[in-house]
């Protein structure tokens, strides 16, 4: 498992992340910029889902 991210990471970095010479100083600040992308999109997501909910319960409160 632990190979096949790696071998993800360093195709992704263009780089040989087994060898930890060319592992630069910024790599934990681009994992880190993965995962808040990845945690960003997943609350923008539930923030538009539930705007739509609530949009939909006012149209229909209106309606009636």
């Amino acid at each position: 498992m632990i190979d096949f991210f790696l071998n993800i990471f360093s195709t992704m970095f263009q780089m040989n992340m087994r060898d930890h010479h060319e592992i630069p100083f910024a790599m934990p600040l681009l994992m880190a910029c993965l995962v808040g992308g990845l945690i960003g999109f997943t609350i923008v997501r539930f923030v538009v889902k539930e705007q739509l909910e609530d949009t939909e319960r006012a149209k229909e409160t209106a309606v009636h």
